[in-house]
């Protein structure tokens, strides 16, 4: 019965309009006679346009990834140049820089302010400046690989794709975690990535009611280091895989952290976690994980935490907003590819905390719902 569609008696007035607009949208006709009319061209050319960016996706993103990897963005982030200078200073023929270049432009990534002369646009300043982003584009190379089939992907799932050999903790571990040389990439990968989730999270919950602050989850200690720089009077604390925390204590005693920061390697879905923290911040962590072990670190957390410690919970969530329906869409082809974890709302990590114990439980906005939105409880 489930799988039989409504009877036509049936359908909701919304469902039926929406079926005959789809009928009439489908006839060569009716669109003929929509290019006809000014308004409604425009509108027709907009559904166009959106339609031929998601059928050229994978070209665009290819356009981005040669300008990341040739070094375009870097070597117009402080001038303009000619299109004869970028062909000397990337070591490509003039006639396909230009191609390049062009296409760019088209992407709204550079201009061409006079007859090939060049500068960045807006997305390509972010791109000169942010190396996290430069980062993200460069790893989505590996993704593209694991995405060549992508109905066999969601037929089969992640076995053996490329993606899960490289996050080594969605596969079984040993006793001791991953060796040192498997974190190495995506702890690098983390770092860089992480100014933006960390500017969005300082920006929307207030540390410096705190003087401890734990980062469980917390990678090579990049969130640690951009909250210490906010609050000074902040104790640093963090919890992670053995190997990762030996990183994260070179990375943080290098950034003159060493004396303010203590670092602690565990697996934080068994491990007892250090109970001595005001605040504790889960960042990029729950996502990464299937629902059973999302249950399973939360349990851990509510037997480790003292009462009235802070929890605060931050990554990209499904949700209502462009912002937050993009980043679903994303992150769900990801994990799937990646072989563990989803893009959960924050209304459904309210319910896993209420589950496992934790209170006064809530949801709190962020500056851009596309990087980041956050659900806080207490213990």
């Amino acid at each position: 019965m489930g799988t039989q569609p409504p009877d036509a008696g049936t359908r909701p007035l919304a469902l039926r309009l929406r079926l005959w607009r789809n009928r009439m949208i489908a006839k060569p006709g009716f669109r003929r006679w929509i290019a006809r009319l000014p308004l409604l061209r425009a509108i027709g050319n907009a559904k166009a346009n959106t339609l031929f960016r998601l059928t050229g996706g994978f070209i665009f993103s290819q356009v981005l990834l040669a300008g990341v990897r040739l070094g375009l963005y870097r070597a117009l982030e402080k001038e303009a140049l000619t299109t004869a200078c970028l062909s000397d200073r990337l070591a490509l023929p003039e006639e396909r820089i230009r191609l390049l270049l062009r296409a760019n432009a088209a992407l709204g990534l550079v201009i061409e302010i006079r007859p090939d002369l060049w500068v960045l646009d807006d997305g390509g300043v972010i791109l000169a400046a942010d190396r996290g982003l430069d980062a993200m584009v460069r790893h989505h190379a590996m993704l593209y690989r694991d995405l060549i089939d992508p109905d066999q992907l969601l037929r089969t799932g992640a076995a053996q794709t490329e993606l899960r050999q490289y996050w080594a903790y969605v596969r079984e571990m040993g006793a001791d975690g991953p060796k040192p040389a498997e974190v190495e990439g995506y702890s690098a990968l983390m770092r860089d990535s992480q100014a933006m989730m960390a500017d969005c999270l300082l920006a929307s919950h207030d540390f410096a009611r705190y003087r401890v602050l734990l980062d469980v989850g917390g990678g090579d200690g990049a969130f640690l280091a951009a909250a210490a720089d906010v609050h000074p009077g902040l104790e640093l604390h963090l919890f992670d895989l053995p190997a990762v925390a030996q990183r994260a204590a070179r990375h943080l005693d290098a950034l003159g952290l060493g004396a303010r920061t203590h670092v602690h390697g565990g697996d934080f879905s068994r491990d007892p976690v250090p109970g001595d923290a005001e605040c504790v911040t889960l960042i990029r962590v729950l996502c990464d994980h299937d629902d059973s072990r999302v249950e399973t670190i939360l349990a851990n957390l509510h037997r480790s935490l003292r009462p009235g410690t802070t929890l605060v919970i931050a990554e990209a969530m499904d949700g209502s907003s462009d912002g937050a329906r993009l980043s679903a869409a994303y992150f769900g082809i990801y994990f799937l590819a990646m072989g563990s974890g989803r893009c959960r709302s924050a209304r459904e990590i309210a319910g896993f905390l209420a589950a496992t114990g934790f209170q006064s439980i809530r949801i709190l906005a962020t500056p851009n719902p596309l990087i980041a939105s956050i659900v806080t409880a207490r213990r």
